[in-house]
């Protein structure tokens, strides 16, 4: 457990050490993956419209053509991802093969246990990290609360990029609106 925590820092740090929100996005989803050799992880954003959790960063080659082709998931209505993104709450499905919920996609024809965690923000969902594993039963509690201290870890990582490139942004227009003005000043 120390160690997985360990490498939980380690990706937070990692992570959040990224200048944009892709970067952020790709770089978490990567480093998840490869440190907890997970058969597929991906980080879904809810749309502006809170209607659809839409795929946004995955490092596999299946995860790579889902973001490729739009992929998306109606929250509250598709999957075990739908669901957490409605309630907020975190969901582990031990077996996909008997949950009714499961969306079984075909990219990923191995699933057998997945794991969806809220990205949460001042008690607000932005985002789902989802882990699936090729093996029935590959999540416990243990691991439940460990990879959940990532997501808040990576939902607060995403706020902060998120922030810092709209004070980016205002800065910009705020540079242009004062040269505008200088200039007409100067005519």
């Amino acid at each position: 457990q120390t160690l997985r925590l360990r490498l939980v820092a380690e990706i937070a740090r990692d992570a959040a050490s990224a200048r944009d929100i892709t970067e952020l996005l790709e770089r978490g989803a990567q480093l998840i993956h490869d440190r907890f050799n997970y058969y597929q992880t991906g980080i879904f954003l809810l749309d502006s419209n809170r209607e659809f959790a839409v795929l946004t960063a995955s490092p596999t080659e299946a995860g790579r053509r889902m973001i490729a082709n739009g992929h998306k998931l109606r929250i509250g209505e598709v999957g075990i991802v739908g669901r957490v993104a409605a309630s907020g709450e975190s969901r582990i499905t031990m077996d996909t093969g008997l949950d009714a919920i499961h969306f079984n996609n075909p990219l990923l024809p191995n699933t057998r246990s997945e794991m969806a965690l809220p990205l949460k923000v001042e008690n607000r969902t932005i985002g789902i990290l989802d882990i699936q594993s090729d093996q029935p039963q590959a999540f416990n509690d243990e691991d439940i609360a460990i990879m959940q201290v990532l997501a808040d870890q990576l939902a607060i990582a995403i706020e902060r990029t998120r922030l810092l490139q709209q004070v980016q942004e205002n800065l910009r227009e705020l540079q242009q609106a004062y040269g505008r003005s200088t200039r007409e000043s100067w005519k």
